[in-house]
């Protein structure tokens, strides 16, 4: 083969390629390890305030209500099931209320959800309201749930403080600045770890097989370029189509096991948008 074809092989298919799979394997990972793992302070009974942090964090706790309704849910949301009697599809209705969430320490986090950037990562049950079906997901006083988001020091505004010197101080949970705030239930979580665990083993595999395909099949070609052993050559018919076979081979099959082994279906719901 030429030498630019060699280079289309070892570079752009074999480099570029295999390497984005790689790349691609360890985002998924760290986006499912972000999505799974509790923030130290929120793990342990033992943990004082002081090892509360600021920025984004994953909280277990229990719901406490924090008005005068305490049996009511702090978050709904409602989904009218598609083409039935009366439903337009995608006309979806959340509410949402200030709560606070007691962490194993005792400590306590206001969380203050915003409608529009509050999302619910959990089971979804079939109900009818006002005669019409639709799918509901609550949070209620009591229920134990993981909630993601970004971790302040803020004002409280319950406590009056001593004057504008000595103002009471609370941690408040809240939307980050680009994202929203995600409720999760155990089963959710217990699939982000094993999804974290599932790219992290193909980000290894991937990146195992893209070293040793460059210090394998790949090293005297390596060696011509960089002018250590004579001028650059080509590289045989063989091995460029047992590398195009290999990798070809190598990304499909992790897109197609990712695919198949993943526990979540996506659904697209349309929000309704403002008059």
């Amino acid at each position: 083969m030429g030498f630019v074809a060699s280079l289309l092989i070892v570079y752009g298919v074999a480099g570029v390629v295999l390497g984005a799979a790689v790349a691609i394997a360890i985002g998924r990972c760290l986006h499912h390890q972000r999505r799974s793992q509790i923030a130290a302070y929120a793990r342990s009974p033992s943990a004082s305030p002081g090892a509360m942090r600021e920025g984004f964090a994953l909280l277990r706790g229990e719901v406490v209500a924090e008005d005068a309704a305490p049996d009511d849910a702090v978050i709904a949301v409602e989904i009218p099931c598609s083409g039935r009697a009366g439903a337009a599809p995608g006309a979806w209705h959340t509410r949402a209320r200030a709560f606070s969430l007691r962490l194993p320490s005792g400590a306590a986090v206001r969380v203050e959800p915003v409608c529009s950037r509050l999302n619910l990562d959990t089971t979804f049950v079939p109900a009818r309201r006002g005669g019409v079906p639709v799918y509901v997901s609550e949070v209620r006083p009591g229920d134990a749930i993981y909630i993601a988001g970004s971790v302040r020091r803020d004002l409280d505004a319950s406590a009056a403080g001593k004057g504008y010197r000595d103002a009471a101080r609370a941690w408040v949970l809240r939307a980050p600045t680009y994202g929203s705030l995600c409720v999760s239930s155990e089963t959710v979580i217990a699939h982000h770890a094993r999804r974290a665990r599932f790219h992290r083993a193909w980000a290894l595999a991937l990146g195992a097989a893209l070293t040793a395909l460059h210090l394998g099949l790949f090293r005297a070609f390596h060696a011509s370029v960089l002018g250590a052993v004579g001028p650059a050559g080509g590289i045989g018919v063989g091995p460029a189509a047992l590398a195009v076979l290999f990798v070809g081979a190598a990304a499909l099959a992790y897109r197609t096991l990712a695919e198949q082994t993943s526990p979540w279906t996506e659904l697209r719901v349309e929000r309704p948008r403002a008059a």
